[in-house]
């Protein structure tokens, strides 16, 4: 067979009619001509699918393609497809009826479009990111007016019913096309899809329905989130031009650059300055977290160079599923001038083959040192 038309449709050959029905509506309203003006390609898909839905919605055609591996008929060309079963209002209905709230036109006219989504960016500390915390910032944006309560007219009587659409907020255009006629239906242009015409508009939003407000909101930041994401605050985007709903926010993360930690993933790094005596005999230290300060201890015989991990103390993931850990960088210090009595004394154990170091040829943890080197440089 030249095409696989459940393949097309994105159904198996078990399917129902309804199932072949619902899959068909589904690609017709993503590859219809109407909404792909010029689209080559959309308009082949197109032909495609109602190839396929023309002769998989036929039983008896259905019959003889499963058997022989065709229609044994007219197929997309041959007149067996009626295109009036789907008109493009058929098609638009049923893909708003799967949004919930939109099952009509007279339902979306009265909704109006949605208002225009913002952006803006956060700045927090590690700290903050660690416990999660809320901000507050100046937003600028639309917000319904008060004065006319979003409606634009200077009062009720000023505002009447559209005559172009008669108040559905569409007109109804009858198309001729290589399927046939089919209807289609667009924003109407006199009322741009409100349904409604205003003789006397609001003299404080001059008719918009909206004002350009300056407000202060509190913005909720999430623990462990990071620069590569952004989240949602709905509704809190601006107004809609013709009552319907507001735009979103999208939050994005500027992280701060931390003086003391720094950040791989949800794992925090930091570095601990001991003296070459505490390496040699060992020291408790209390070294601060993104949290709380704890206290460690530095065991006898510590490199400079060791990694201690604390494990559960870096940051939580923004699912609150796991946590990162801590790590710390142990630095020796080696003091750069000594005292007569102080230089005596290392010299005299400088033969001693216990302060000789014990070279190390082991490259394989290469990788992870470099790793380290590039997070402290």
């Amino acid at each position: 067979m030249a095409e696989d038309y459940y393949s097309i449709l994105g159904v198996d050959k078990n399917a129902t009619s309804d199932d072949i029905k619902k899959a068909y509506r589904k690609l017709a309203i993503k590859y219809h001509p109407d909404k792909n003006p010029g689209d080559k390609s959309a308009e082949e898909k197109f032909k495609q699918i109602n190839e396929a839905y023309s002769v998989l919605s036929d039983s008896e055609k259905r019959k003889n393609y499963d058997t022989f591996g065709s229609a044994g008929g007219s197929g997309f060309n041959g007149g067996g497809f009626n295109t009036s079963d789907f008109n493009a209002e058929d098609i638009f209905n049923s893909f708003f009826e799967g949004f919930g709230g939109f099952g009509s036109t007279s339902s979306r006219s009265k909704s109006g479009r949605k208002g225009e989504n913002l952006r803006i960016k956060v700045r927090v500390t590690l700290e903050e990111i660690a416990l999660g915390t809320t901000k507050r910032i100046k937003l600028s944006r639309y917000k319904k007016c008060s004065n006319c309560n979003g409606s634009g007219a200077k009062n009720s009587a000023s505002v009447v019913k559209c005559a172009n659409c008669n108040g559905s907020g569409y007109v109804t255009n009858y198309v001729k096309t290589f399927l046939g006629h089919m209807t289609s239906k667009t924003v109407c242009p006199e009322c741009s899809g409100s349904g409604k015409i205003i003789k006397e508009k609001c003299s404080f939003c001059r008719g918009e329905g909206r004002v350009k407000v300056d407000e202060i909101i509190d913005v909720k930041i999430p623990q462990g989130i990071s620069e590569d994401m952004e989240f949602v605050m709905e509704g809190y985007g601006n107004a809609s031009l013709n009552g319907g709903q507001n735009g979103d926010l999208y939050v994005g993360i500027i992280e701060e650059k931390h003086d003391k930690f720094k950040r791989d993933g949800l794992d925090i790094y930091s570095q601990v300055d001991i003296s070459f005596i505490d390496a040699v005999f060992g020291v408790d230290v209390e070294i601060p977290t993104l949290c709380e300060n704890v206290k460690i201890k530095i065991q006898p015989g510590t490199q400079s160079g060791k990694l201690l991990r604390l494990t559960g103390k870096g940051l939580r993931d923004v699912n609150g599923y796991r946590s990162g850990n801590m790590y710390i960088f142990i630095q020796v210090y080696t003091p750069t001038s000594l005292s007569g009595n102080e230089k005596k004394t290392l010299m005299s154990l400088s033969s001693s083959e216990n302060f000789k170091p014990k070279h190390n040829t082991n490259t394989n943890n290469k990788s992870f040192f470099d790793k380290i080197k590039n997070i402290f440089s």
